[in-house]
């Protein structure tokens, strides 16, 4: 039987891989490629086709609960470096044990905007950073899933480099 994953124990977020900023709501980059469509002699109507390798902007929000400091930081217009990094839970249907496996989201971003959020007597603010993310790499259990970066023309999938032959063929 397959191994299940469950749920996200706990995250924090960290700049430049080392000073931990803390816990903040993490709505992480949508990755769609650009696509156009195409018609005509030998489609039977229309269809959309995807870029391989080029993607839409990609963005991030960090929601922090109250204002923190770190978010105020974020502000700062330039690039930032930021890791998201969670432990997740899953379990194990043949052997009926939990395992913890850690999940990692490296991020370099652009501020877009900070919101500062709502004032209520015994709420949370829900201060929010928004960011445009230009690089992005997710690693599961030890194991690079994906890094996408779009200045230097890389987008892998498990290690394959889908830009590979275009930045051969730009001479990059």
């Amino acid at each position: 039987m397959p191994k299940r994953s469950e749920r996200v124990i706990d995250y924090s977020v960290y700049l430049n891989a080392v000073d931990y900023l803390g816990t903040a709501t993490a709505t992480l980059p949508e990755i769609t490629y650009l696509v156009d469509t195409i018609k005509g002699g030998g489609i039977a109507g229309e269809m959309a086709a995807p870029s391989p390798g080029y993607t839409g902007a990609m963005s991030l929000a960090l929601k922090w609960r109250t204002i923190e400091s770190a978010a105020a930081s974020l502000l700062a217009p330039k690039v930032h470096s930021l890791d998201l990094r969670a432990s997740i839970q899953t379990f194990d249907t043949a052997t009926s044990e939990y395992r913890e496996v850690p999940f990692k989201v490296t991020v370099r971003a652009r501020p877009l905007g900070l919101t500062l959020g709502n004032l209520e007597t015994g709420a949370a603010m829900d201060t929010t950073n928004n960011f445009s993310v230009n690089y992005l790499k997710v690693t599961l259990d030890g194991v690079q899933v994906l890094e996408i970066d779009k200045y230097n023309y890389i987008h892998k999938v498990y290690e394959v480099d889908y830009l590979a032959a275009t930045k051969q063929n730009l001479g990059l």
